[in-house]
C-alpha cells in the first residue's frame, strides 16, 4: 500500500487527519519524576482537559547516550544537566508501562510513548500500544525507524531540527512497510522565541508528503519571559494542525528538566477548548490570517537555534567496548547513540552496511566514535 493512500491515521479509537478534531497529545514525557502516582495524576490532568492521548518516553540510558562519562552536560533553561545520569534516573520499567497503559485505558485516553531501543519498543508492543512516536532525535536513525516500521502500527514522526530530505528518507521507509504516518513540525529549543516557530513548515510537510501534519510545542516565551500557553497553539490550529503535542506539568515549579517550559492544568484546559473551537471553524472552511512572526519562512530545515541540540542529540555510531585491530564491526561491539558533548561518528544510515563487513584499521576504545578514517585505508 502506498503512503499516499493514507488520508487519516488510526490512533486507538481516534482518527488523525483532515475533517477530524485535533488529536491532542499531552506530553508527560519525563515529567513524572520517577513517581508513578504523579504520572497517573498527569494522565488524569490530560483527561480532564479533553486531550486525546497521554504520551511518555520509554528507554534505557545505555541505548540513548554514549557512556563512560563522555556524554557530558546539557544546557537547558539556564542549567547544566549531567545528561547520562539524568536519563538513568528516569528509565521506565515494564511494570510501569503496564500500569500506565491500564490507567489510560481505565480513563478512556490513548496511551503511547516514544521508545528508544529494541527493549523499549518491545515493552510498548507487549502491552498493545496503539501507535508509536519517533522523536526528532531518532528521525535520522534509519535502522531504528525500520525496526519501528516492522511492527506495523501507526507512527507519529517528529521532525525537529531535520532537513526535508531527512524527513523524506524516514517517511519512505515507513511507507515501504505500510505504516500509516502523521508528521509533526517541531522546534528543538526549550523554550523557543516566537520568531523561531516557523509554523508555515506544517504546510510544507503536508504538500510534500500528503499525510496528516501537526505541531509539537516545546514551549515558547513571550517578551516578559513567561511561557506561552495560547498564542502559538491558536496559530497552529488556524493553520490546520491535525495533531498537536504539548508538554504538561502539575506545576512549573517542580524539579526536573522539562517542567519549567510545560503547560499547567488550567492553561491546558483553556488551550484544548480554544484549539478545538478553531478546528471546527477550520474544518468548515474558515481561514484566518496568521501572525507572520509565527508563520516564518515555511522552509523545512535546521534552524540556527536548533544546531546545538542537533549536534548534541542526533545519533551516530560508537564502539561500546574495546575493539582490536582487524576485528569486525558487529551489533555486539557497536551501537547507534547520541554523542552528547563529545565527537560524532558516522551517520546511523551507514550502520547496517558496516556491520560484519568492515574491520578495524587500528584499535579503538569503548565509547569512541566510529569514523571513516578509522575504517578505510
Amino acid at each position: 500500500m502506498s503512503l499516499m493512500q493514507f488520508n487519516s491515521v488510526p490512533a486507538g479509537a481516534h482518527s488523525i487527519g483532515p475533517g477530524q478534531p485535533i488529536f491532542f497529545i499531552a506530553e508527560i514525557g519525563l515529567n513524572h519524576n520517577q513517581d508513578l502516582d504523579l504520572a497517573k495524576q498527569m494522565i488524569d490532568v490530560a483527561v480532564d482537559a479533553g486531550c486525546s492521548a497521554a504520551k511518555f518516553q520509554t528507554f534505557q540510558a545505555e541505548h540513548v547516550y554514549v557512556g563512560g562519562g563522555r556524554a557530558g552536560t546539557y544546557r537547558l533553561m539556564g542549567k547544566d544537566i549531567p545528561i547520562y545520569e539524568l536519563h538513568e534516573s528516569l528509565e521506565m520499567s515494564a511494570e510501569w508501562v503496564r500500569e500506565l497503559k491500564a490507567h489510560c485505558d481505565e480513563r478512556g485516553i490513548v496511551f503511547f510513548s516514544a521508545p528508544i531501543g529494541t527493549r523499549a519498543l518491545d515493552m510498548l508492543d507487549d502491552v498493545g500500544t496503539a501507535l508509536f512516536k519517533i522523536s526528532s532525535y531518532e528521525l535520522t536513525n534509519l535502522p531504528f525507524v525500520e525496526e519501528v516500521a516492522e511492527r506495523g502500527k501507526s507512527v507519529i514522526l517528529s521532525t525537529g531540527a531535520a532537513t526535508l530530505g531527512e524527513v523524506e528518507a524516514a517517511v519512505e521507509l515507513l511507507g515501504a512497510n505500510n505504516c500509516p504516518v502523521a508528521l509533526m513540525h517541531c522546534v528543538t529549543q526549550y523554550p523557543a522565541p516566537f520568531d523561531a516557530a516557523n509554523l508555515g513548515a506544517m504546510g510544507t510537510l503536508r504538500s510534500a508528503f500528503a499525510v496528516p501534519v501537526g505541531f509539537s510545542d516545546n514551549g515558547f516565551t513571550n517578551a516578559n519571559g513567561d511561557i506561552d500557553s495560547l498564542r502559538v497553539p491558536e496559530a497552529a490550529a488556524m493553520l490546520g494542525a491535525d495533531l498537536f503535542e504539548i508538554h504538561i506539568t502539575t506545576s512549573r515549579t517542580l524539579p526536573g528538566p522539562d517542567h519549567g517550559f510545560a503547560t499547567e492544568p488550567e492553561e491546558l484546559k483553556a488551550m484544548v477548548r480554544r484549539m478545538q473551537a478553531l478546528r471546527i471553524e477550520y474544518n468548515a472552511g474558515q481561514r484566518e490570517a496568521v501572525d507572520p512572526v509565527l508563520l516564518g519562512r515555511s522552509a523545512k530545515r535546521t534552524l540556527d537555534g536548533e544546531q546545538y541540540v542537533r549536534e548534541f542529540a542526533f545519533k551516530s555510531v560508537f564502539a561500546i567496548r574495546d575493539i582490536a585491530e582487524g576485528e569486525r564491526l558487529t551489533k555486539e561491539n557497536t551501537r547507534v547513540l547520541r554523542p552528547g558533548s563529545g565527537p560524532r561518528g558516522v551517520e546511523p544510515s551507514h550502520w547496517s552496511v558496516l556491520l560484519n563487513r568492515c574491520v578495524a584499521r587500528h584499535p579503538l576504545g569503548a565509547w569512541e566514535p566510529i569514523t571513516w578514517d578509522w575504517l578505510l585505508k
